[in-house]
């Protein structure tokens, strides 16, 4: 398994992810694009298995470019036939630091590392354990359920890992 940096020609993969994992949403070609433009405010990295795209995630500026900026972990996916093979674990943990470097080249570093999910996802956990994010608000009501914020402040002396 090899996880990098997506291309271009990656969309359909990530699409066909995104399908998977997000039935619900709509336009789901449009979506990816219009997020995979955002470069370099957004940048999304793929996990390759059997040379296939098995999952994907998305990271993003979410203050603006500051010299301590709030990064976002916007979205991730691992399609259902690769789940349990610890794919989402190795998609955070490698590209959370292939993101902190191109925030570093961009002039600024990364000052707090945010991200949501639904209240009661496994995925809450995940996030704990490999970002050391806590509970920081529960929106009630958003979407089909209460969503769960998750915040950890990054101070100057830290290492971000």
């Amino acid at each position: 398994m090899n996880v990098r940096k997506a291309r271009e020609d990656d969309l359909d993969g990530i699409t066909k992810v995104y399908k998977a994992c997000f039935p619900r949403e709509r336009a789901h070609k449009r979506w990816i694009e219009a997020s995979y433009n955002s470069y370099p405010r957004g940048v999304y990295y793929v996990v390759v298995t059997q040379g296939e795209i098995a999952g994907y995630i998305l990271w993003c500026v979410k203050n603006g470019f500051r010299d301590e900026t709030i990064i976002e972990l916007e979205q991730i996916g691992v399609h259902p036939n690769y789940s349990g093979q610890g794919l989402g674990r190795r998609l955070i943990e490698a590209s959370l630091s292939e993101f902190k470097d191109h925030i570093n080249k961009l002039g600024y570093s990364v000052g707090a590392i945010y991200v949501t999910t639904s209240e009661g996802h496994f995925a809450e956990e995940l996030y704990k354990s490999t970002l050391g994010v806590k509970r920081a608000a529960l929106i009630e009501g958003y979407g089909s359920g209460n969503e769960v914020v998750l915040y950890r402040r990054i101070e100057s002396d830290q290492l971000l890992q």
